[in-house]
Protein backbone atom coordinates (compact mmCIF):
# COMPACT_ATOMS: atom_id res chain seq x y z
CA UNK A 1 0.00 0.00 0.00
CA UNK A 2 1.47 3.34 -1.08
CA UNK A 3 2.30 6.00 1.43
CA UNK A 4 0.05 9.02 1.42
CA UNK A 5 3.14 11.21 1.92
CA UNK A 6 4.82 10.14 -1.34
CA UNK A 7 6.19 13.01 -3.41
CA UNK A 8 4.13 13.45 -6.57
CA UNK A 9 5.94 13.19 -9.91
CA UNK A 10 6.99 16.52 -11.46
CA UNK A 11 4.55 18.06 -13.85
CA UNK A 12 5.40 17.73 -17.54
CA UNK A 13 6.61 20.90 -19.19
CA UNK A 14 4.00 22.75 -21.17
CA UNK A 15 3.66 25.81 -23.34
CA UNK A 16 6.89 27.63 -24.23
CA UNK A 17 8.86 25.41 -21.83
CA UNK A 18 7.86 22.32 -23.86
CA UNK A 19 9.28 23.53 -27.17
CA UNK A 20 11.42 20.88 -28.91
CA UNK A 21 15.13 21.50 -28.65
CA UNK A 22 15.60 22.21 -32.36
CA UNK A 23 12.77 24.76 -32.33
CA UNK A 24 14.20 26.47 -29.25
CA UNK A 25 17.66 26.51 -30.86
CA UNK A 26 16.21 28.25 -33.93
CA UNK A 27 14.38 30.70 -31.68
CA UNK A 28 17.58 31.63 -29.83
CA UNK A 29 19.43 31.99 -33.13
CA UNK A 30 16.77 34.37 -34.46
CA UNK A 31 16.69 36.40 -31.24
CA UNK A 32 20.45 36.85 -31.15
CA UNK A 33 22.89 36.29 -28.32
CA UNK A 34 22.37 39.77 -26.85
CA UNK A 35 18.69 38.96 -26.26
CA UNK A 36 19.47 35.48 -24.93
CA UNK A 37 21.85 36.92 -22.35
CA UNK A 38 19.64 39.83 -21.39
CA UNK A 39 16.47 37.88 -20.71
CA UNK A 40 15.33 35.14 -23.06
CA UNK A 41 17.77 32.63 -21.61
CA UNK A 42 16.21 33.04 -18.16
CA UNK A 43 12.58 32.41 -19.05
CA UNK A 44 12.31 28.86 -17.66
CA UNK A 45 14.44 25.83 -16.75
CA UNK A 46 14.65 24.29 -20.28
CA UNK A 47 15.57 27.67 -21.74
CA UNK A 48 18.19 28.29 -19.06
CA UNK A 49 19.69 24.85 -19.69
CA UNK A 50 20.11 25.41 -23.41
CA UNK A 51 21.41 28.96 -22.98
CA UNK A 52 24.00 28.02 -20.34
CA UNK A 53 25.05 24.45 -21.06
CA UNK A 54 25.36 24.25 -24.86
CA UNK A 55 28.84 25.49 -25.92
CA UNK A 56 27.93 25.05 -29.60
CA UNK A 57 25.44 27.90 -29.22
CA UNK A 58 28.36 30.19 -28.35
CA UNK A 59 30.94 28.91 -30.82
CA UNK A 60 30.51 32.16 -32.77
CA UNK A 61 29.86 35.04 -30.37
CA UNK A 62 28.18 38.09 -31.89
CA UNK A 63 27.53 40.85 -29.36
CA UNK A 64 27.65 43.80 -31.72
CA UNK A 65 24.14 44.69 -30.57
CA UNK A 66 25.45 45.09 -27.00
CA UNK A 67 28.19 47.56 -27.96
CA UNK A 68 25.83 50.51 -27.65
CA UNK A 69 24.22 49.36 -24.41
CA UNK A 70 23.61 52.36 -22.16
CA UNK A 71 23.88 50.39 -18.90
CA UNK A 72 27.47 50.86 -17.62
CA UNK A 73 29.38 47.58 -17.69
CA UNK A 74 26.49 45.59 -19.15
CA UNK A 75 28.32 44.87 -22.41
CA UNK A 76 31.31 43.55 -20.48
CA UNK A 77 29.22 41.23 -18.30
CA UNK A 78 27.60 39.82 -21.44
CA UNK A 79 30.94 39.34 -23.17
CA UNK A 80 32.49 37.48 -20.23
CA UNK A 81 29.39 35.31 -19.78
CA UNK A 82 29.34 34.40 -23.49
CA UNK A 83 33.03 33.47 -23.41
CA UNK A 84 32.42 31.24 -20.37
CA UNK A 85 29.52 29.50 -22.07
CA UNK A 86 31.61 28.73 -25.15
CA UNK A 87 33.70 26.42 -22.90
CA UNK A 88 36.89 26.89 -24.90
CA UNK A 89 35.29 26.29 -28.30
CA UNK A 90 34.84 29.90 -29.42
CA UNK A 91 35.95 30.45 -33.03
CA UNK A 92 34.62 33.98 -33.55
CA UNK A 93 34.09 36.99 -31.30
CA UNK A 94 32.41 40.15 -32.58
CA UNK A 95 31.65 43.03 -30.25
CA UNK A 96 33.06 45.60 -27.88
CA UNK A 97 36.14 44.76 -25.83
CA UNK A 98 38.66 46.25 -23.44
CA UNK A 99 41.88 44.89 -21.93
CA UNK A 100 40.04 42.64 -19.48
CA UNK A 101 37.75 41.08 -22.09
CA UNK A 102 40.57 40.51 -24.59
CA UNK A 103 42.79 38.84 -22.01
CA UNK A 104 39.89 36.67 -20.82
CA UNK A 105 39.17 35.68 -24.42
CA UNK A 106 42.82 34.96 -25.23
CA UNK A 107 43.08 32.48 -22.34
CA UNK A 108 39.90 30.62 -23.34
CA UNK A 109 39.68 30.68 -27.14
CA UNK A 110 42.72 29.05 -28.71
CA UNK A 111 40.66 28.11 -31.79
CA UNK A 112 39.80 31.71 -32.62
CA UNK A 113 39.52 32.37 -36.36
CA UNK A 114 37.58 35.64 -36.56
CA UNK A 115 37.97 38.64 -34.25
CA UNK A 116 36.01 41.84 -34.83
CA UNK A 117 36.56 44.32 -32.03
CA UNK A 118 35.20 47.78 -31.30
CA UNK A 119 37.13 49.55 -28.56
CA UNK A 120 36.66 52.88 -26.85
CA UNK A 121 39.39 54.37 -24.65
CA UNK A 122 40.17 51.02 -23.01
CA UNK A 123 42.67 48.92 -24.98
CA UNK A 124 46.41 49.15 -24.34
CA UNK A 125 49.10 48.44 -26.93
CA UNK A 126 51.00 46.21 -24.51
CA UNK A 127 47.99 43.96 -23.95
CA UNK A 128 47.24 43.67 -27.65
CA UNK A 129 50.82 42.74 -28.52
CA UNK A 130 50.74 39.88 -26.02
CA UNK A 131 47.24 38.52 -26.54
CA UNK A 132 47.43 38.40 -30.35
CA UNK A 133 50.12 35.74 -29.97
CA UNK A 134 47.49 33.42 -28.48
CA UNK A 135 45.44 33.33 -31.69
CA UNK A 136 47.69 31.44 -34.14
CA UNK A 137 44.68 30.24 -36.19
CA UNK A 138 43.24 33.72 -36.69
CA UNK A 139 42.07 34.34 -40.27
CA UNK A 140 40.14 37.60 -39.89
CA UNK A 141 41.01 40.58 -37.70
CA UNK A 142 38.99 43.79 -37.67
CA UNK A 143 39.60 46.60 -35.19
CA UNK A 144 37.48 49.73 -34.98
CA UNK A 145 39.16 52.11 -32.56
CA UNK A 146 37.59 55.23 -31.12
CA UNK A 147 39.56 58.44 -30.71
CA UNK A 148 42.55 57.84 -28.41
CA UNK A 149 41.40 54.27 -27.79
CA UNK A 150 44.59 52.57 -28.81
CA UNK A 151 47.16 53.97 -26.44
CA UNK A 152 49.32 52.97 -23.53
CA UNK A 153 48.15 53.19 -19.94
CA UNK A 154 51.29 55.05 -18.91
CA UNK A 155 52.85 58.50 -19.13
CA UNK A 156 55.05 57.48 -22.07
CA UNK A 157 54.67 59.48 -25.29
CA UNK A 158 51.96 58.18 -27.60
CA UNK A 159 53.61 56.07 -30.33
CA UNK A 160 50.88 53.67 -31.47
CA UNK A 161 49.16 53.41 -34.82
CA UNK A 162 47.48 50.87 -37.02
CA UNK A 163 50.88 50.37 -38.64
CA UNK A 164 52.12 48.90 -35.37
CA UNK A 165 48.92 46.87 -35.00
CA UNK A 166 49.38 45.43 -38.46
CA UNK A 167 52.99 44.52 -37.78
CA UNK A 168 52.16 42.76 -34.50
CA UNK A 169 49.27 40.82 -36.04
CA UNK A 170 51.29 39.64 -39.05
CA UNK A 171 54.13 38.42 -36.87
CA UNK A 172 51.77 36.45 -34.61
CA UNK A 173 49.05 35.24 -37.01
CA UNK A 174 50.48 33.75 -40.20
CA UNK A 175 47.03 32.49 -41.31
CA UNK A 176 45.47 35.95 -41.67
CA UNK A 177 43.30 36.34 -44.77
CA UNK A 178 41.57 39.65 -43.97
CA UNK A 179 42.83 42.53 -41.84
CA UNK A 180 41.14 45.87 -41.14
CA UNK A 181 42.01 48.69 -38.77
CA UNK A 182 39.74 51.72 -38.71
CA UNK A 183 40.34 54.75 -36.54
CA UNK A 184 36.75 55.91 -36.20
CA UNK A 185 37.47 59.59 -35.55
CA UNK A 186 38.87 61.15 -38.72
CA UNK A 187 40.08 64.19 -36.74
CA UNK A 188 42.30 62.20 -34.40
CA UNK A 189 46.01 62.96 -34.27
CA UNK A 190 47.69 59.55 -34.64
CA UNK A 191 51.07 60.16 -36.24
CA UNK A 192 52.96 57.01 -37.16
CA UNK A 193 55.02 59.00 -39.65
CA UNK A 194 57.21 60.38 -36.85
CA UNK A 195 57.34 56.90 -35.30
CA UNK A 196 58.27 54.97 -38.43
CA UNK A 197 59.70 57.80 -40.53
CA UNK A 198 63.29 58.46 -41.54
CA UNK A 199 64.30 60.17 -38.27
CA UNK A 200 63.62 57.05 -36.22
CA UNK A 201 63.94 54.31 -38.81
CA UNK A 202 67.08 52.75 -37.34
CA UNK A 203 65.50 52.48 -33.91
CA UNK A 204 62.16 51.01 -34.96
CA UNK A 205 62.25 49.12 -38.23
CA UNK A 206 58.91 48.11 -39.67
CA UNK A 207 59.04 44.46 -40.68
CA UNK A 208 56.49 41.75 -41.45
CA UNK A 209 56.96 38.15 -42.63
CA UNK A 210 55.78 36.98 -46.04
CA UNK A 211 51.99 36.79 -45.83
CA UNK A 212 50.97 34.59 -48.75
CA UNK A 213 47.46 34.08 -47.32
CA UNK A 214 46.54 37.75 -46.85
CA UNK A 215 43.90 38.63 -49.47
CA UNK A 216 42.47 41.92 -48.19
CA UNK A 217 43.94 44.77 -46.17
CA UNK A 218 42.21 47.98 -45.06
CA UNK A 219 43.96 50.66 -42.99
CA UNK A 220 41.87 53.77 -42.39
CA UNK A 221 42.59 56.93 -40.48
CA UNK A 222 46.30 56.99 -39.66
CA UNK A 223 49.61 57.97 -41.26
CA UNK A 224 51.84 55.75 -43.36
CA UNK A 225 55.28 56.19 -44.93
CA UNK A 226 56.24 55.20 -48.45
CA UNK A 227 58.78 52.64 -47.12
CA UNK A 228 56.14 50.91 -44.97
CA UNK A 229 53.72 50.84 -47.87
CA UNK A 230 56.30 49.26 -50.18
CA UNK A 231 57.14 46.53 -47.67
CA UNK A 232 53.47 45.70 -47.19
CA UNK A 233 52.94 45.29 -50.93
CA UNK A 234 56.14 43.27 -51.41
CA UNK A 235 55.48 40.90 -48.49
CA UNK A 236 51.78 40.33 -49.21
CA UNK A 237 51.89 38.96 -52.78
CA UNK A 238 48.36 37.51 -52.71
CA UNK A 239 46.56 40.78 -51.98
CA UNK A 240 43.39 41.15 -54.03
CA UNK A 241 41.97 44.14 -52.16
CA UNK A 242 43.98 47.02 -50.67
CA UNK A 243 42.38 50.14 -49.18
CA UNK A 244 44.75 52.63 -47.58
CA UNK A 245 44.33 56.14 -46.19
CA UNK A 246 46.78 58.41 -44.45
CA UNK A 247 49.85 58.44 -46.69
CA UNK A 248 51.65 61.71 -47.44
CA UNK A 249 50.93 63.03 -50.93
CA UNK A 250 53.09 61.27 -53.53
CA UNK A 251 54.70 63.03 -56.46
CA UNK A 252 55.82 61.82 -59.89
CA UNK A 253 58.23 58.89 -59.63
CA UNK A 254 57.10 57.80 -56.14
CA UNK A 255 53.47 57.60 -57.18
CA UNK A 256 54.31 55.68 -60.36
CA UNK A 257 56.54 53.25 -58.45
CA UNK A 258 53.85 52.53 -55.89
CA UNK A 259 51.14 52.04 -58.50
CA UNK A 260 53.42 49.76 -60.52
CA UNK A 261 54.01 47.63 -57.41
CA UNK A 262 50.25 47.41 -56.90
CA UNK A 263 49.43 46.61 -60.51
CA UNK A 264 48.25 43.05 -59.76
CA UNK A 265 45.85 44.11 -56.99
CA UNK A 266 42.31 44.01 -58.38
CA UNK A 267 40.64 46.30 -55.84
CA UNK A 268 43.03 49.16 -55.08
CA UNK A 269 42.25 52.40 -53.24
CA UNK A 270 45.20 54.59 -52.36
CA UNK A 271 44.96 57.90 -50.44
CA UNK A 272 44.36 60.18 -53.40
CA UNK A 273 40.75 60.48 -52.24
CA UNK A 274 39.24 62.42 -49.36
CA UNK A 275 38.96 60.50 -46.08
CA UNK A 276 35.17 60.70 -46.31
CA UNK A 277 35.32 58.45 -49.38
CA UNK A 278 36.65 55.66 -47.17
CA UNK A 279 34.54 55.75 -44.04
CA UNK A 280 30.79 55.98 -44.31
Amino acid sequence: MGSSSSVPPPLAASGWAALPRDVLWSLFTDLGQHEVLSGAGLACAPWRHLARDEPALWRRIDLTAAAGDTVPGCWKEMALAAIDRSAGHCEAFWGRADDEVLLYLADRASYMKSLRITSSYDVSSKVFAELIKKFPLLEELQLVLKSDAYTTNSKEPHTNSWVELFQSACQACRNLHHFTVQLADKDMSYDSYSYYGSKDRSARRFSIPMMHGLHSLELFGGHLTMDVMMEIVDNCPSLESLHISGMPYLYGREEKELRDRCSKIKDLRLPDMDYDDYVS
